[in-house]
């Protein structure tokens, strides 16, 4: 892979606030012909920058009210137990993020619910239905203060 040049950095961060426009409404706000960056955006498709393309939809109309992070232990630190609880993690619709962690937690999740009760049966009835799981402790985000999917651009 190349190395971003300003240009391509412009368009990226463009992408990033709205994935929806096209090389014709991008090419003021970056300073290139459409045709340049329609060849642009094709290239950064091509190397892996732009890994896809979709919207951020609100999760308040869609009655998700309840956001929270859970914190996971393992039982068993094998490459086949961590394997199997991401797997298992993955396949809950709930559940929106998944990172593996060092530290004093193995997992930490994010998680939209309904409600508390919504909430509350998910922990129960899904998430402690693993074998794997040690402990968890949950945090219940009260409001959101930064909802971004933006990446920082100035390491590229």
């Amino acid at each position: 892979m190349e190395n971003l040049d300003r240009f391509d950095r412009r368009i990226l961060g463009e992408l990033q606030k709205r994935g929806d426009i096209g090389p014709t409404e991008l090419s003021p706000l970056v300073h290139l012909s459409p045709s340049q960056c329609s060849r642009r955006i094709a290239r950064l498709r091509e190397e892996g920058y732009i890994a896809g393309i979709a919207a951020r939809l609100d999760p308040r109309k869609l009655n998700l009210g309840v956001s929270s992070y859970i914190i996971i232990k393992i039982k068993n630190h094998s490459s086949e137990v961590e394997e199997r609880l991401s797997h298992f993690l993955s396949g809950l619709t709930e559940v929106v993020s998944i990172d593996y962690v060092a530290g004093d937690a193995d997992y930490i999740i994010k998680i939209l619910t309904r409600d508390l009760e919504t909430y509350g049966e998910f922990i129960s009835k899904k998430l402690m239905q693993s074998q794997d799981i040690e402990s968890i402790k949950s945090l219940i985000a009260l409001k959101p203060i930064k909802m971004s999917g933006e990446l920082p651009l100035e390491f590229a």
